[in-house]
């Protein structure tokens, strides 16, 4: 053999085997880089949902929150709407208030006057009864002298 057949053989014999074995220790990361590479995916495959769901979620929520700020402004839009008509019936109520208070003393007024009409009629009456009864009595007196008279 020569020379260069023992240098094949020799390098055939040492490195052959290391060769093999490194060869079966890349199948065994290659198997192992694989189902690394599975469980990546996997991950992102869950990532993917879940990032989805987030975005439904907030779709929904600046859904809620879009209704919640109709239905504030619709509340605060009727919840002024019935202050001012408070307002508006508190300025008539209050007008209305004022012309029966004004009403009320005009009827007032008038039982004054009328109490004071009854008092002088009634003093009117007083004179006037009293009158009536010098008059009978000088009638009485008269039919006495005619009476005495006759």
């Amino acid at each position: 053999m020569t020379v260069r057949e023992n240098v094949a053989k020799l390098i055939k014999d040492l490195v052959l085997p290391e060769l093999q074995g490194l060869r079966g220790e890349v199948r065994q990361v290659a198997m192992r880089l694989d189902a690394v590479e599975k469980r990546l995916e996997d991950f992102n495959d869950r990532f993917q949902s879940i990032d989805q769901h987030l975005v439904d979620q907030s779709r929904r929520i600046d859904e809620q929150g879009g209704r919640i700020d109709a239905l504030r402004t619709e509340l605060t839009a009727r919840i002024d709407e019935q202050g001012r008509r408070i307002d508006e019936l508190r300025v008539e109520l209050s007008a209305r208030v004022d012309q029966q208070t004004a009403r009320i003393d005009q009827l007032n007024l008038r039982v004054d006057q009328i109490s004071t009409q009854l008092g002088d009629l009634k003093i009117e009456v007083g004179l006037l009864r009293q009158e009536q009864a010098v008059v009978n009595d000088l009638v009485r007196r008269v039919g006495q002298l005619e009476a005495r008279a006759a």
